[in-house]
């Protein structure tokens, strides 16, 4: 028995679909964010971004270039693009340290 997770299915329709929670989930994951691309607004990570990039990894769907279950490594990426975060999308990637 691995430890993958099953999505529920309005994450998969969002997978399948490559909806914008996706895609930002998955831009989360490869560290290919841009806060400006909307030059209207800075467009942060958010805390419901963090939620279903957890459940993408936890998945075995996007690996990513960090994982979100390694303290080392949330605290690596939480310093070198804390300009991409807002404080909720810092909290919940911490939350399941405390």
């Amino acid at each position: 028995m691995t430890n993958e997770q099953l999505l529920v299915p309005a994450d998969l329709q969002s997978v399948l679909s490559h909806d914008e929670s996706y895609r930002r989930a998955v831009n989360l994951l490869t560290e290919n964010w841009d806060p400006e691309q909307n030059h209207l607004f800075s467009d942060l990570v958010k805390s419901s971004d963090v939620i279903f990039a957890q459940k993408l990894q936890t998945a075995n769907l996007i690996k990513g270039k960090f994982s979100l279950s390694d303290y080392q490594q949330v605290q690596y990426f939480i310093s070198n693009h804390e300009q991409w975060l807002t404080q909720s999308a810092k909290n919940e990637l911490l939350k399941s340290f405390e």
